[in-house]
């Protein structure tokens, strides 16, 4: 489990005429940006931070002494969907101070948060916050929300945060933004670009399967703008270490237009069959670029142009696609032979992998993800001399029906050529194969198989006679 090291910094209101918040007139004044994320606390309840964002320039300061001070009353009120139970009712105040009204720090924003475990469920969550100088200033917000519920079993990714920053902590004492060795400071504001062009994330992964011999999974992001295109993206394999794990990275922004735009997170473990995402919106203001541009309506390959397969060369086109013949109809091969042009071919392979894209709305293929993953484990364990692994007979088997339930190895038996036969339980059934070493250098060919529209040959044990050697 992940666990969350929060400290809050919260000042319990004590004048109870400030706990009721009377009705008052809305004025313009304070300013008050809101948003939350959600992480798993326990087999009961789920972890809501909370965060907001003010300018010091909005409050009415006050002389004190040597100091100018005010301070923001706030309220969270939580209630189940009825509206008649309340679950959160909780007041904190936050203190703030300059040595000069007219100096710059009026300038600068200020960005806390809080933290509640709070269980699983829909709500009306409204806050309420006022300035204690000018008690006729008020700000307030009201919004149905879904907590999740966070468990111990499939895979799953927590919210992400988008944030301003993200550094490593270090050793104590750590403060309200802390985090899994993380100072992590939220952006209530979700803006970017000019004077913040850099996008940091945070997320947690819950529930890494355990695959056996797979010590490997794939995390992947993926920025889109308004138009559905996708803008930046990366992927990366990691390795497993626990159950758990705590994703941070960057993303450039200072080269994306102006407009709204949509982050996404994914992680896939292909072994073991599992799949999460989450994603978090937010906008973009780069005034010298402008608006996103349009796709265009007669751009047939606009959706391409947007991912990897922009960018492969020829030779990497041409080799993806042979390894993927294992998959392609025969119309496929055909059509696939008779193109020239790269632009054609890329627009061919981005195609090809769409039709066998289990949610053709996301733009991140599981299918093809997992087929690839195949094809490096194929060419890292049955290649044989010059010959990839993708290409042998054990490396086919592999990648077109995945990872046997069970493989016996019999490498040196006397009077016996080396064989192996693989097991696969769910398919058909339950099907076979029967690989033999028939030149005695490793490279098993499959001579017999109990699945339909393969080799199959009753007689096949008659190859691991060795007397031919």
């Amino acid at each position: 489990m992940t666990k969350l090291k929060l400290v809050t910094s919260l000042f319990p209101l004590l004048l109870a005429t400030l706990l009721l918040f009377p009705s008052v007139s809305y004025s313009k004044g304070v300013n008050v940006n809101f948003d939350f994320s959600t992480f798993r606390y326990d087999s009961t309840r789920t972890f809501m931070e909370l965060y907001y964002a003010f300018d010091l320039a909005d409050l009415k300061m006050a002389r004190q002494d040597s100091l100018y001070t005010d301070s923001l009353l706030f309220n969270i009120v939580m209630k189940t969907g009825d509206r008649d139970s309340v679950v959160v009712n909780q007041f904190w105040q936050v203190p703030v101070s300059s040595g000069d009204t007219t100096a710059g720090d009026l300038k600068r924003t200020f960005v806390g948060q809080i933290g509640l475990a709070i269980l699983p469920g829909k709500y009306l969550m409204r806050i309420v916050v006022r300035d204690r100088n000018d008690v006729s200033t008020i700000d307030s917000m009201a919004s149905g929300v879904t907590i999740p519920r966070y468990g111990y079993r499939k895979l799953e990714t927590s919210d992400v945060e988008l944030c301003s920053q993200i550094t490593n902590a270090g050793e104590g004492p750590h403060g309200v933004f802390y985090k899994n060795t993380y100072d992590v400071v939220p952006n209530p504001r979700g803006v970017y670009g000019a004077g913040l062009p850099i996008i940091y994330y945070y997320t947690e992964v819950y529930n890494i399967p355990d695959s056996a011999g797979d010590s490997l999974f794939t995390v992947e992001y993926q920025v889109r703008d308004s138009y559905g295109q996708v803008k930046k993206s990366r992927t990366v394999v990691r390795k497993k270490f626990g159950d758990t794990s705590v994703e941070v990275g960057t993303v450039n922004g200072s080269d994306l237009r102006t407009g709204a735009y949509t982050f996404t997170f994914a992680v896939i473990d292909s072994a073991a069959n599992e799949y999460a995402t989450s994603s978090r919106r937010f906008f973009v203001y780069n005034p010298g670029l402008g608006p996103p541009e349009s796709p265009g309506q007669n751009l047939s390959g606009g959706s391409m142009l947007s991912t990897v397969f922009a960018t492969m060369t020829m030779e990497e086109v041409d080799k993806e696609f042979k390894e993927a013949k294992y998959i392609a109809t025969p119309k496929e091969i055909k059509e696939f032979d008779q193109l020239q042009s790269l632009p054609a071919k890329r627009q061919f392979l981005y195609d090809f992998w769409q039709k066998r894209n289990p949610d053709p709305v996301s733009r991140t293929n599981t299918f093809r993800i997992e087929y690839l993953k195949r094809i490096q484990y194929a060419d890292d364990h049955f290649t044989v001399g010059n010959t990839p692994g993708w290409r042998s007979d054990r490396g086919r088997v592999y990648i077109v029906y995945g990872k046997p339930d069970q493989i016996d190895r019999h490498p040196n038996e006397s009077n016996s050529r080396p064989y192996e036969i693989w097991y696969y339980n769910s398919i058909q059934g339950g099907v076979s194969f029967d690989f033999v070493d028939r030149t005695g250098f490793g490279n098993y060919t499959l001579v017999n198989s109990t699945a339909r529209n393969e080799v199959h040959d009753d007689n096949w044990q008659q190859y691991l006679d060795s007397s031919g050697y």
